[in-house]
């Protein structure tokens, strides 16, 4: 008898221990969601780690309807939520993302934890002014520097603007205080520079650089069809306890015509998306050693990214226009959790910047391979035809090039064009062959075939191109006039300057060339001017 009470003790606590943890573990778990197969973990760059449901992931259908820690009213329907210490106390607070009855923004409901009553009082809720859901975005980030954590909200209003707002809070003195220490809003993209900080910061032992924010926003002082650009930085003043403005950029872009501006844009997704369908090629990093392309393609609603023999295909999903720009919430074909987001912004008829940036519930501007200013690989597939390519062009580099007896590059290296051959000579350097200037779309294209034993000759190790090693050209370049700026008649009423080529320089762009289309390779931009010793 005994002997079988041994053997029933163990078994007892075997028993009771499993429905501890049971209990224990299902209380844990009475989630914020009921289906957690679509909640991710993300890492903020501040250590902070917080439960992440996609908006995509908890609309629509009554699986996926989330529970809140913090009661809600009768009127208020929750869309997200997400768990940040703001009061730095270290236990987790409650963030909630509603929609009220009759109002169609969302709203941010902050709750406090309350250890005492191990509940969430419900402290503040903001206004964010943002209408479309998928274009919200929100963290918590030591924005600072300082080890505090900020509440930092981003998205896009009714009227199609940027916003973001940056929040402290504290419980300091038993009273709740939200301190708003950044208030942006533009027409364009809005971001946070994100920069490493050193180990010391990492371990708690020193405050780091705070993060810096970037407005781009139009330069409405040159007219409607202007894609000039402001870019404002703001950053951390602690002195007056906000963000304010360091720098101010001013980047001229091309001014459209009002007929050509709504070929691209006149308030459709589908207008824009029918202009950005096609292949583009990245051209604003010389440093990398294989381009980059991006291929849209709206009808079949995917997104491409190429480089090498790598590529990643994503769904195209939710597309929210802004002025000048379109911007895209995509997730990969193979792995839905993965989305992607990505701003893109015109600044020319064939040429746009664009920014992307995984979605981990904030616009993190770290450095990003993929962000910078792309060219349409072949413009004529979008169907606009800005303007009729004009053969004449290339007649007409030929001819300047052949009726100056010699042109001079900058290292004073002497060439001569002559019934489709070059030549050229300096101290060190003795080079001939033949060339030729075709038209490739809309640009005028230039081709270098040295003769070989004259190659050799070429001792000018400065200036070898890559594709041709023993020649002082490369293989093929892009011309251009160089552009003058023409003052007005003093009795002009039109007091604005205008542009002017100016065919006594030509400008050589290293290119690579399609069948219908060149674009600039990284390599050694040369300029020929005419000798005007002569």
């Amino acid at each position: 008898m005994i002997a079988h009470m041994k053997r029933l003790i163990p078994a007892g606590f075997v028993i009771v221990a499993a429905i501890l943890a049971i209990v224990y573990f299902s209380t844990r778990t009475i989630g914020k969601t009921k289906d957690t197969s679509s909640s991710t973990v993300a890492t903020s760059p501040d250590a902070i780690t917080a439960t992440v449901t996609s908006a995509q992931d908890v609309l629509g259908t009554e699986e996926n309807s989330l529970i809140s820690f913090m009661p809600l009213r009768s009127n208020e329907t929750l869309l997200s939520s997400m768990g940040i210490a703001l009061d730095q106390d270290t236990l987790d607070d409650e963030i909630l993302i509603i929609r009220k009855s009759g109002n169609p923004n969302l709203f941010v409901l902050i709750g406090i934890y309350n250890p005492q009553t191990t509940e969430y009082d419900r402290v503040a809720e903001i206004d964010t002014t943002v209408t479309q859901l998928k274009s919200f975005s929100y963290n918590g980030l030591d924005m600072t520097g300082d080890h505090r954590t900020s509440l930092v909200f981003q998205g896009i209003t009714e009227t199609g603007e940027t916003v973001m707002k940056i929040y402290f809070c504290s419980t300091s003195g038993g009273s709740f205080r939200l301190i708003n220490i950044g208030d942006f809003k533009a027409d364009g993209t809005i971001f946070i520079s994100q920069h490493d900080r050193d180990s010391s910061y990492e371990l708690s032992q020193s405050s780091g650089r705070s993060f810096p924010v970037w407005v781009y926003s139009s330069d409405t002082r040159e007219g409607q069809g202007s894609l000039s650009q402001l870019q404002t930085q703001y950053d951390w003043n602690a002195s007056v306890g906000r963000y304010v403005q360091v720098q101010q950029i001013y980047v001229p872009g091309r001014n459209i015509a009002a007929k050509e501006l709504a070929k691209i844009q006149d308030g459709t997704v589908e207008t824009f998306a029918g202009y950005l369908n096609g292949l583009w090629y990245k051209i604003s990093d010389s440093n990398e050693k294989e381009l980059r392309y991006v291929f849209f393609d709206y009808d079949n609603k995917e997104v491409i990214f190429l480089v090498g023999d790598a590529q990643e295909v994503y769904t195209w999903g939710n597309s929210n226009l802004y002025k000048n720009g379109i911007y895209l919430s995509i997730a990969n074909s193979f792995i839905p959790n993965l989305r992607r987001r990505v701003d893109i912004t015109l600044t020319d008829v064939d040429e746009v910047r664009i920014f992307t940036h995984d979605d981990v519930r904030m616009r993190i501007g770290a450095e990003n391979l993929w962000d910078g200013q792309y060219k349409k690989m072949n413009p004529e597939r979008s169907g606009l035809n800005f303007e009729e390519i004009d053969s004449s062009i290339a007649e007409d580099f030929k001819s300047q090039l052949e009726d100056t007896i010699t042109w001079q590059t900058s290292d004073g290296t002497n060439v001569v064009f002559k019934d489709n051959q070059y030549s050229i000579s300096n101290e060190t350097t003795t080079e001939t062959g033949s060339y030729v200037v075709t038209q490739i779309g809309k640009n005028c294209v230039i081709q270098f075939k040295p003769n070989i034993n004259a190659a050799n000759n070429n001792t000018n190790s400065e200036l070898k191109a890559d594709t041709n090693p023993v020649s002082y050209f490369g293989t093929t370049y892009k011309l251009k006039y160089n552009q003058i700026v023409v003052p007005p008649p003093a009795n002009s009423r039109n007091r604005k300057s205008t542009l002017k080529d100016d065919k006594t320089t030509i400008i050589m762009q290293p290119s690579a060339i399609m069948s219908s289309d060149a674009f600039d390779i990284p390599g050694q931009v040369l300029t020929l001017k005419q000798d005007v010793s002569e």
